[in-house]
């Protein structure tokens, strides 16, 4: 008889939550693509990138998808007032930019909370 050590892994969370399409049927937050495109808002003084995936959250938030702290709950129950929970932003990136400055000098730069990499209730 012969034994085998199976070792047991953990399933990973999806830490990049739910991204969807215009088309999805998903009513629950997620993450949308959106483009933005400095050309289309005459920003000329951009040179690069000319145009970039920002993204954007949106869905509805019940309670019972809201994080399990303590401090969540404690809020839910005891201020009637306060809104409920909204779809938002939970982390963000950088772009990196090579732009025109008011002298007419070539920039390269870092914008941060740039691009919506992951969306959550809050």
């Amino acid at each position: 008889m012969q034994t085998k050590d199976k070792k047991k892994r953990r399933s990973r969370r999806n830490s990049e939550g739910l991204t969807c399409t215009e088309e999805s049927p998903e009513t629950r937050c997620c993450r949308y693509p959106l483009k933005v495109d400095f050309e289309a808002f005459g920003w000329d003084w951009i040179i690069a990138p000319k145009s970039y995936e920002a993204n954007y959250c949106a869905g509805e938030c019940q309670h019972m998808f809201m994080p399990k702290y303590p401090h969540t709950q404690l809020v839910r129950y005891s201020n009637t007032t306060v809104a409920g929970p909204c779809c938002a932003p939970l982390k963000t990136s950088r772009i990196s930019m090579l732009y025109f400055d008011n002298d007419l000098n070539i920039i390269f730069g870092y914008l941060p909370d740039m691009v919506v990499d992951r969306c959550g209730c809050a």
